[in-house]
């Protein structure tokens, strides 16, 4: 350009700088842009360059394929240096109706002395040679919403599961093995759902970058994204909910349909199975008659459990941040709608399904929940309140329930994630406290029994506590504990250890300040192994003897792991009188083979099967086609489950969808019972009705379980 005037000047600056992260690798202000020309060529098959229609400039254009590739973002030798960065950002936008999901996923140099023995997240040990990232996590973004995500790289220690939002940014999940930053070999994302031709997603991504800071927000939306209601304005669909008195009419109608509901008169007052009777204890409790395993009501008679978590007065999510993605917002000052707006994990929270039955039954909104909810339940033969749910409402209206114990014994030095330094006095004594909370519960004949917790971290992929809690030389009692042990298994003799651990210390007290990347030996591994069963009794016994000491009427129903990860769950499981898990799939998972190890009869904790044909964006774990497949899936879950001997219940989640911009940890799932507007899922709810009142029926083999094929396709979840 020959003499540019000061405009033609201005405008190919501006041009330039827009062009940065496309066209070249650039570090500014402790920022490094990565090149997106030069990634586009090296990963040609689903991705190029050019101009962008979500952003204003030149992007990387994604389609993801059916082999499900990978796009390197970074290798040894690129410029960034992820030992001094503090964050991972990149900018996306998904150019479809539905949330995109990306796995950010981290290689490790081999440098493992033992590089053959890979362990996956499912706790198997890979069998192939194909490459495994050691670490990845998992994220969501809202469709058509230019995203900034951001990976705070401190996560790549491993020691917590799901990383904090950043504004319009939903879930992130973390699953693999503390790695190193200086180990990293490179970085790739995988993009997704793919599966034709339902999913064939396109994304955009405007920049990718290490950085010392976090990234400025963007300006500000110009069109709401989200409604009055809390629905999204940029798609409709069946039974979305046209203006107030639409809401207020439909509801109405509902209340007036579900009222004076009751249970089929073939069930207790408790929702037991008349004519199969045992001894009554005033409490429920467990009972094999020869053939299955049963609970049985108070007053004896068998019962299956079916139900339904979160049946509570809210769905919320945080706005902070996003607040220009809203139609309407409540100010602070709004008495009417007061109860709507919180502040909850330090975030402002707006409830969408509060502000809706406000709306419909203006002050006695609280009351008519609880008519219209416990009335519903009924209608779909719903015969327990599930976790994490209202229990003054299901102590209110007599039903039976299950209780999530609160704040699980935990102390100041973790070992590993969430595990505790169980050897320690601190451990004990907020084990004495924990048990208190059942004081109020003990004498409850409606309560089914009480879950310890919920799906511990340390559990989620196989994991050798004992090795882990030798990531860093942070001090433990457990960890003293270790080596005593250790000491008296090699008979006091430095030199066995050195010879089984290759290792050359001089004492067994060494260990205190040694540290672990990789295990020392084979060797090495099994013995960290067996004093983490060691580990994992004492979390579970310690814990276990304070409650049974308060409350000796309830059932102890474990700690609902999230998967069978190790042989240490099972270690775990042997205080409980019900098994409980976690078992998200089209069918439930192995429970004969947890059931047979453990000697306990088995509870599902959880269980869903979410759509994109309505209002959310995303299935949620288990994923399928439309509502009608929901219908279909969820009566084949139940009813295949329940005509296994060891099943005693199972509990779907949850009873309200999750709100569009997502609840506090980012997830925004089409699985509920009920919309936000607090609308059944007809198709969902008609399939209910119709199984759970056949449960006994086919629980006593007196009818065969109902079997559907079920379009399996990629759940959108995070």
């Amino acid at each position: 350009m020959k003499n540019p005037t000061k405009i033609q000047f201005f405008f190919f600056l501006l041009v330039s700088l827009s062009l940065i992260p496309a066209c070249k690798e650039s570090t500014e202000s402790g920022e490094t842009f990565f090149n997106l020309k030069k990634i586009a060529k090296q990963n040609p098959d689903i991705s190029s360059v050019s101009k962008g229609e979500g952003f204003d400039q030149l992007v990387l254009n994604v389609t993801p394929s059916s082999e499900n590739a990978t796009v390197t973002i970074w290798k040894t030798g690129d410029n960034g240096n992820w030992t001094e960065a503090k964050y991972l950002v990149f900018e996306i936008w998904d150019a479809e109706d539905y949330s995109g999901v990306i796995n950010i996923e981290f290689y490790k140099k081999s440098e493992s002395s033992n590089p053959e023995k890979v362990i996956l997240q499912s706790g198997e040990v890979a069998t192939d040679t194909k490459e495994t990232p050691w670490l990845s996590c998992l994220m969501g973004v809202l469709p058509r919403l230019k995203t900034k995500v951001v990976l705070p790289l401190s996560y790549l220690d491993a020691q917590s599961l799901f990383v904090t939002r950043s504004p319009r940014q939903l879930k992130g999940t973390m699953s693999g093995d503390r790695l190193d930053p200086i180990d990293i070999k490179k970085v790739a994302l995988r993009f997704g759902p793919f599966a034709e031709p339902w999913f064939i997603p396109q994304f955009e991504v405007g920049s990718i970058s290490l950085t010392d800071t976090l990234p400025e927000p963007y300006q500000p939306c110009e069109v709401p994204v989200i409604d009055i209601f809390g629905q999204r304005n940029d798609k409709d669909w069946s039974g979305k909910i046209k203006d107030e008195d639409d809401l207020i009419r439909q509801n109405l109608e509902l209340e007036k349909m579900v009222t004076g509901n009751s249970f089929p008169s073939e069930w207790s007052r408790y929702g037991g199975l008349r004519e199969k009777r045992f001894k009554a204890t005033g409490f429920f409790r467990t009972q094999h008659d020869g053939e299955r395993w049963w609970l049985v009501d108070p007053e004896g008679y068998a019962f299956l459990s079916v139900g339904v978590d979160c049946i509570r007065l809210t769905s919320s999510g945080p706005v902070n941040g996003i607040e220009d993605l809203f139609e309407w917002l409540p100010g602070e000052d709004d008495s009417y709608f007061s109860d709507v707006l919180s502040l909850n994990r330090n975030a402002k929270n707006m409830d969408f399904y509060r502000s809706n039955l406000i709306r419909i039954f203006g002050d006695s909104w609280k009351e008519k929940w609880s008519l219209v909810t416990a009335g519903l339940m009924r209608e779909f033969r719903v015969n327990t309140v599930g976790n994490w749910s209202d229990i003054a409402f299901a102590r209110g209206n007599r039903i039976p329930y299950v209780l999530p114990l609160n704040r699980f014994p935990t102390t100041r030095v973790q070992l590993y994630r969430d595990f505790p330094d169980v050897f320690s006095e601190e451990y004990l004594k907020n084990s004495e406290e924990f048990a208190k909370q059942l004081n109020d519960y003990k004498d409850d004949p409606f309560l089914v029994g009480y879950f310890l917790r919920n799906e511990p971290q340390w559990a989620f992929g196989y994991h050798n506590l004992a090795y882990e809690m030798f990531g860093t030389n942070q001090a433990s009692v457990t960890k003293n504990e270790f080596i005593n042990w250790i000491d008296e298994k090699y008979n006091g003799d430095i030199e066995q250890l050195n010879k089984a651990w290759a290792q050359n210390l001089k004492d067994f007290e060494s260990l205190k300040q040694m540290t672990f990347k990789d295990y020392p030996s084979v060797r090495a591994d099994s013995d960290f192994y067996a004093f983490s069963t060691i580990m994992v009794k004492r979390y579970v016994d310690i814990p276990c003897d304070e409650v049974s000491k308060i409350d000796k009427n309830h059932l102890n129903l474990g700690m609902r792991y999230a998967w069978i990860s190790s042989d240490l769950l099972y270690k775990a499981g042997e205080r409980f009188d019900v098994f409980s898990i976690n078992g998200y799939g089209y069918n439930p998972p192995a429970t004969a083979e947890i059931s047979k190890i453990s000697g306990k009869p088995v509870m599902i904790g959880e269980f869903h099967h979410g759509a994109v044909d309505r209002a959310l964006p995303a299935t949620g774990i288990t994923g399928v086609l439309n509502q009608e497949q929901r219908a279909a899936a969820y009566r084949n879950y139940i009813e295949q489950g329940f005509a296994r001997p060891e099943l005693v219940g199972m509990h779907y989640f949850q009873w309200v969808d999750q709100p569009f911009y997502g609840r506090f940890d980012g997830e925004n799932y089409n699985i509920g019972v009920v919309t936000l507007n607090n609308i059944p899922y007809q198709e969902l709810t008609e399939a209910m009705k119709i199984t759970n009142e056949r449960i006994y029926k086919v629980g006593t083999g007196e009818k065969k379980p109902y079997k559907a094929e079920i379009t399996k396709i990629p759940s959108i979840h995070y």
